[in-house]
């Protein structure tokens, strides 16, 4: 390292000395037991070191190269002042500060983690290992995950404010060790997270007795028709959403409905919706609409139309 240094002769005294990058000097030993220093600026202020040899000279002066390089003369402070700058409120502007909560949930995960490790180590020695030794404090895999999370913010801030310079420091994850694992997460291959198991289907008597329970109110026909509609026509919410009243043909007994695609701006291609709508053109195809249900119980749809109250223009 001091080998890459420039030679000039110095301003007193006529020895010569060394030009670093970074703005280091050094001067060597004038004698044979004489100790080498280097002299330099670092947050506005004049800094030097010493040493009995050249190669001892040379190790020192890696740290303060590495803070010089980075422009982080935070590094010198120990774990303890990274934290307090972490958790300070005046590190954020006002309309990003913390809430009450987030602030109160921080300080608890670096008093009982992060604190113990790395308070009273040195910045610019702070290494992966011990990082991985906070997250792995966590007694679970959730609370590693939060401890985790605090770990990131916290190695952010530090490099933001002069403390630290290695993002790998963030790189930490909750390990089990010895601890017991979790029971994995159960899930059905292949299938929907909205799989509805066979077991939970409404069986024919069931739906027949919704239909009879909602024609007992105020519009129990439409009720009744709404209920046997959405059990046994096929469709899907959306288009039972869509659904009117005149769109159903009573002479005929069926439904007719209408099919297109809608694309909202900003929506790429994989995201259109299927929707119901009465605008457009119709498809040939028409589901029939029941009058009875496959119990056989009719339904009020099905009454003549002299003993139904007035039909709602919409349905829901």
């Amino acid at each position: 390292m001091l080998a890459s240094g420039t030679g000039r002769a110095a301003t007193r005294g006529g020895a010569p000395v060394l030009d670093l990058d970074c703005g280091i000097t050094v001067y060597p030993a004038r004698e044979t037991q004489g100790r080498w220093r280097a002299v330099w600026h670092e947050n506005g202020q004049r800094q030097q070191c010493e040493a009995a040899s050249e190669a001892k000279l040379a190790a020192k002066l890696e740290k303060v190269t590495e803070r010089l390089e980075a422009d982080a003369p935070n590094m010198k402070l120990r774990g303890a002042d990274l934290i307090a700058y972490y958790l300070s409120p005046d590190r954020l502007p006002v309309q990003r500060q913390w809430s009450r909560k987030h602030a109160h949930t921080q300080r608890r995960l670096c008093e009982r983690f992060a604190a113990p490790v790395i308070d009273a180590i040195v910045c610019q020695d702070i290494k992966t290992e011990h990082m991985q030794t906070i997250v792995n404090a966590a007694s679970t895999p959730g609370e590693g995950d939060r401890v985790q999370g605090m770990i990131s913010a916290l190695v952010t801030a530090g490099l933001q404010g002069g403390y630290l310079t290695s993002a790998r420091l963030a790189k930490a994850h909750w390990q089990a060790g010895d601890r017991p694992m979790p029971p994995p997460r159960v899930t059905v291959a292949g299938e929907s997270a909205l799989w509805v198991d066979p077991a939970e289907v409404p069986a024919d008597v069931d739906v027949a007795r919704l239909g009879q329970a909602l024609a007992t109110g105020r519009h129990g026909d439409r009720d009744e028709l709404m209920a046997s509609t959405a059990a046994y026509s096929g469709l899907r919410w959306g288009e039972l959403a869509a659904l009117t009243i005149p769109r159903s043909t009573r002479p005929g007994a069926s439904l007719q409905w209408t099919a297109r695609w809608s694309k909202s701006p900003g929506i790429s291609m994989s995201r259109r919706r299927r929707t119901a709508s009465t605008a457009g053109r119709s498809t040939p195809a028409a589901r029939p609409l029941a009058t009875r249900s496959p119990t056989g119980l009719p339904l009020a749809s099905s009454r003549p139309a002299s003993s139904r109250p007035p039909e709602p223009t919409r349905w829901g």
